[in-house]
């Protein structure tokens, strides 16, 4: 019962930072230039870091040390997005590191379910709109990031309730 109360939490708290990005989406091409946007990149890192908590603390609770090392991995990749724009280099080392974490973290949960067919499917899409956000790096993005991170919510989701 008490992972319930942390996804619930988890959720409350990854609200503010998506109205951020739909909201002040304005045609920008990719999700990073909302989310580095120095009028608004603190709120979004505050909300992040308390849904970071919430990750933490449910990892902890599913007592899978390598989804805990992953998540670890991946909210610090996310906050160093946050924190370094993208003139940065370091930007764009979190960003590999954010889509390499969240594809290990999705195989390594497709094979600890037998190849939950859902799962495995949510995979491959995320395999797919990987390459179409490398293929077309230079050009806009965002609808494929936005798909990509939904996509992962949607595959953390199902996890929680298989």
């Amino acid at each position: 019962m008490k992972k319930h109360y942390l996804l619930l939490f988890m959720l409350l708290c990854y609200t503010i930072p998506i109205y951020y990005v739909y909201y002040y989406y304005n045609c920008n091409n990719s999700i990073s230039n909302i989310i580095c946007n120095d009028d608004y990149k603190n709120i979004i890192l505050f909300f992040m870091g308390l849904m970071g908590l919430g990750t933490l603390l449910y990892e902890i609770e599913r007592n899978d040390i390598f989804s805990i090392i992953s998540i670890c991995i991946l909210l610090i990749s996310i906050y160093g997005l946050i924190l370094f724009n993208e003139s940065n280099k370091l930007h764009y080392f979190f960003a590999t590191l954010v889509f390499v974490v969240i594809l290990c973290f999705m195989i390594r949960h497709c094979y600890l379910t037998n190849c939950n067919k859902i799962l495995l499917s949510s995979l491959f899409l995320s395999v797919i709109l990987l390459v179409i956000i490398i293929t077309n790096f230079d050009n806009n993005i965002f609808y494929s990031e936005v798909m990509y991170i939904l996509n992962f919510a949607f595959y953390y989701l199902f996890l929680h309730f298989i």
